[in-house]
């Protein structure tokens, strides 16, 4: 069975519920996925990792100007090197999409050279064309 890990960090319900929605969806296609926050991510639990689902974190600030979280940023950089699992992110935004994306991707360049796509969401949903990808990331 094929293993996913779906790590969030989150300062709000919404990116909460994205990687619930995402983690259930995993599992509903077979796969063993597990949730964790990322405060309790221990990096044992890569060993047999197929699959690696990140979400990123702001400072929850709008002052901030989606400046990665001090948490997330230890985070990546006790992170190993992610050889063979295939990793995507995802994160909720309220106003521009993608911009903490393109954040996520530099700092996690070193970490992997497969970092497959991204997911975003507006409300925390997944989207007929977000399962779609999924599908198509999990091959």
């Amino acid at each position: 069975m094929k293993k996913a890990l779906v790590i969030v960090q989150s300062k709000n319900s919404r990116t909460k519920k994205f990687g619930k929605e995402i983690t259930e969806f995993l599992c509903n296609r077979g796969l063993s996925a597990e949730l964790i926050p990322i405060n309790k991510f221990e990096p044992n639990k890569l060993e047999g990792a197929d699959y690696l689902l990140l979400s990123g974190g702001s400072n929850g600030s709008l002052l901030s100007f989606g400046q990665q979280d001090s948490e997330w940023l230890s985070f990546v950089n006790k992170l190993p090197t992610l050889n063979g699992i295939k990793t995507a992110l995802f994160d909720t935004y309220k106003i521009f999409p993608g911009g903490m994306i393109r954040k996520m991707k530099r700092y996690l360049k070193e970490k992997t050279d497969n970092l497959s796509f991204a997911l975003k969401s507006r409300d925390g949903s997944l989207t007929v064309s977000d399962k779609m990808d999924l599908n198509d990331f999990i091959g």
